[in-house]
Protein backbone atom coordinates (compact mmCIF):
# COMPACT_ATOMS: atom_id res chain seq x y z
CA UNK A 1 0.00 0.00 0.00
CA UNK A 2 1.29 3.44 -0.90
CA UNK A 3 1.52 5.92 1.98
CA UNK A 4 1.74 9.64 1.20
CA UNK A 5 2.91 11.97 3.97
CA UNK A 6 2.65 15.69 3.22
CA UNK A 7 3.28 19.11 4.65
CA UNK A 8 1.63 21.28 1.98
CA UNK A 9 3.51 24.37 0.81
CA UNK A 10 0.47 26.60 1.45
CA UNK A 11 0.51 25.80 5.19
CA UNK A 12 3.06 26.77 7.86
CA UNK A 13 5.93 24.34 8.28
CA UNK A 14 5.43 22.16 11.39
CA UNK A 15 7.80 22.86 14.28
CA UNK A 16 8.06 19.15 15.12
CA UNK A 17 8.52 15.87 13.24
CA UNK A 18 5.04 15.16 11.91
CA UNK A 19 3.03 15.25 8.70
CA UNK A 20 0.03 17.53 8.42
CA UNK A 21 -1.80 15.00 6.27
CA UNK A 22 -1.25 11.30 5.60
CA UNK A 23 -2.99 9.22 2.94
CA UNK A 24 -2.73 5.44 3.28
CA UNK A 25 -4.77 3.61 0.68
CA UNK A 26 -8.22 5.17 0.84
CA UNK A 27 -7.82 6.54 4.39
CA UNK A 28 -6.70 10.12 5.06
CA UNK A 29 -5.78 11.45 8.48
CA UNK A 30 -4.83 14.97 9.40
CA UNK A 31 -2.79 16.48 12.16
CA UNK A 32 -4.47 18.96 14.45
CA UNK A 33 -4.99 22.32 12.72
CA UNK A 34 -4.86 25.62 14.52
CA UNK A 35 -5.56 29.20 13.50
CA UNK A 36 -2.28 30.16 11.87
CA UNK A 37 -1.69 31.73 8.48
CA UNK A 38 0.90 30.56 5.95
CA UNK A 39 3.62 32.50 7.82
CA UNK A 40 2.76 30.75 11.08
CA UNK A 41 1.16 33.83 12.66
CA UNK A 42 -1.92 33.41 14.84
CA UNK A 43 -5.17 34.54 13.23
CA UNK A 44 -8.06 35.74 15.41
CA UNK A 45 -6.46 36.14 18.83
CA UNK A 46 -9.30 36.03 21.38
CA UNK A 47 -11.92 35.33 18.66
CA UNK A 48 -13.22 31.75 18.69
CA UNK A 49 -15.15 32.15 15.46
CA UNK A 50 -12.19 33.52 13.49
CA UNK A 51 -9.92 30.81 14.91
CA UNK A 52 -12.46 28.14 13.96
CA UNK A 53 -12.68 29.47 10.37
CA UNK A 54 -8.92 29.67 9.94
CA UNK A 55 -8.31 26.21 11.41
CA UNK A 56 -10.92 24.54 9.22
CA UNK A 57 -9.56 26.44 6.22
CA UNK A 58 -6.10 25.04 6.97
CA UNK A 59 -7.53 21.54 7.22
CA UNK A 60 -9.23 21.97 3.84
CA UNK A 61 -5.88 22.93 2.28
CA UNK A 62 -4.30 19.78 3.70
CA UNK A 63 -7.12 17.57 2.37
CA UNK A 64 -6.88 19.19 -1.06
CA UNK A 65 -3.13 18.49 -1.15
CA UNK A 66 -3.95 14.75 -1.32
CA UNK A 67 -6.79 15.24 -3.81
CA UNK A 68 -9.54 15.09 -1.20
CA UNK A 69 -12.07 17.54 0.20
CA UNK A 70 -14.20 18.33 3.22
CA UNK A 71 -17.08 16.23 1.87
CA UNK A 72 -14.94 13.11 2.34
CA UNK A 73 -14.48 13.70 6.09
CA UNK A 74 -16.10 10.98 8.21
CA UNK A 75 -14.78 11.91 11.70
CA UNK A 76 -13.46 15.04 13.38
CA UNK A 77 -12.17 15.83 16.82
CA UNK A 78 -12.58 19.41 18.04
CA UNK A 79 -10.41 20.70 20.86
CA UNK A 80 -11.55 23.79 22.77
CA UNK A 81 -9.51 25.63 25.37
CA UNK A 82 -12.78 26.31 27.21
CA UNK A 83 -16.25 24.79 26.72
CA UNK A 84 -17.75 28.25 27.11
CA UNK A 85 -16.78 28.72 23.43
CA UNK A 86 -18.89 25.74 22.33
CA UNK A 87 -21.93 27.63 21.01
CA UNK A 88 -19.95 30.25 19.07
CA UNK A 89 -17.60 27.61 17.66
CA UNK A 90 -20.54 25.48 16.58
CA UNK A 91 -22.07 28.36 14.59
CA UNK A 92 -18.97 28.47 12.37
CA UNK A 93 -18.44 24.68 12.39
CA UNK A 94 -21.98 24.22 11.04
CA UNK A 95 -21.20 26.50 8.08
CA UNK A 96 -18.77 23.81 6.90
CA UNK A 97 -20.27 20.55 8.18
CA UNK A 98 -24.07 21.01 8.36
CA UNK A 99 -24.69 18.95 5.21
CA UNK A 100 -22.08 16.21 5.63
CA UNK A 101 -22.39 15.68 9.40
CA UNK A 102 -19.25 13.63 10.18
CA UNK A 103 -18.98 11.86 13.51
CA UNK A 104 -17.46 14.24 16.06
CA UNK A 105 -15.95 14.39 19.50
CA UNK A 106 -15.42 17.70 21.29
CA UNK A 107 -12.82 17.88 24.04
CA UNK A 108 -11.84 20.68 26.42
CA UNK A 109 -8.17 20.99 27.24
CA UNK A 110 -5.05 23.09 27.20
CA UNK A 111 -3.78 23.69 23.68
CA UNK A 112 -0.14 24.07 22.64
CA UNK A 113 -0.23 27.89 23.00
CA UNK A 114 -2.23 29.86 25.57
CA UNK A 115 -3.64 32.12 22.81
CA UNK A 116 -5.21 29.17 20.98
CA UNK A 117 -8.92 28.60 21.53
CA UNK A 118 -9.60 25.91 18.90
CA UNK A 119 -7.96 22.96 17.16
CA UNK A 120 -9.41 20.34 14.81
CA UNK A 121 -8.25 17.08 13.23
CA UNK A 122 -10.02 14.73 10.84
CA UNK A 123 -10.28 11.32 9.26
CA UNK A 124 -11.47 11.17 5.66
CA UNK A 125 -11.90 8.53 2.97
CA UNK A 126 -11.39 8.76 -0.76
Amino acid sequence: MEIIRKNPDNLPTPLAAYSQVVKAGNIITTAGFIATNQNGDLVGEGDIQEQTRQSIGNMIKALESVDSCLENVIKVTVYLSDMSFYKQMNEVYNEYFEKIKPARATVEGKLVLPTLLFEIDAIAVC
